[in-house]
């Protein structure tokens, strides 16, 4: 089977199309349920609400748009230097 990825993007993140930073690390291991492997919606609900972020608006995405949207509203909240909570753990930009 082909790459669907390009080579740029591969060049620069690698085939876990992560970018290895503190939050994606922390959001895998809380959100992806260790028996099937996927995101676990109860979760993301919780890090979405528990960080302020509407995800209602995001309903008509897949599970895998909500996950990467998620982690963009994060970033930027990390960049504005705010703390974000992903389960029990608090990620600052320290």
């Amino acid at each position: 089977m082909p790459d669907v990825m390009t080579k740029k993007f591969l060049d620069k993140y690698g085939r876990s199309g992560s970018c290895g930073d503190t939050l994606s690390s922390s959001l895998s291991t809380y959100l992806v349920d260790p028996e099937t492997g996927r995101t676990d919606t109860s979760k993301f609900k919780r890090v979405a609400t528990d960080n302020g972020i509407d995800y209602s608006k995001w309903s008509h995405l897949n599970m895998g748009q909500r996950r990467m949207l998620l982690g963009n509203v994060l970033r930027g909240m990390l960049r504005r230097g705010a703390h974000v909570t992903v389960g029990n753990v608090t990620v600052t930009t320290n």
